[in-house]
């Protein structure tokens, strides 16, 4: 087997994996933390994950003390346009056809 191969079937097999978490509902989250506290960050995720009554008391006891705004979604664009004052206007928006100007790099 080559090389490119093996790498072509890892990357299929991490793809793979990846769809299968997602459709279980988990979402791949990347952080950058003190390389002091990659272990902290690994136990939490490794908590939440399994979830139960130790995911519960991490998730209290994480978000008493952070303030998290909701995650904004598609859905809430959406919404945000359709509750806009220029519903239903018929808007002409146009770009300015001229060139613009001549700048000299030299």
């Amino acid at each position: 087997m080559t090389r490119q191969s093996t790498n072509q079937g890892s990357k299929t097999r991490v793809a793979r994996h990846r769809a299968k978490t997602t459709a279980q509902g988990s979402r791949r989250v990347e952080v950058t933390v003190a390389a002091r506290d990659a272990g902290l960050i690994k136990a939490v995720g490794g908590a939440l994950r399994a979830g139960g009554k130790d995911a519960e008391k991490v998730r209290e006891a994480l978000t008493s003390m952070l303030s998290l705004e909701p995650v904004r979604t598609g859905s809430d664009l959406v919404a945000f346009l359709r509750a806009s004052p220029l519903v239903g206007e018929e808007l002409m928006i146009e770009r300015d056809p001229s060139p613009g100007r001549h700048v000299d790099l030299e």
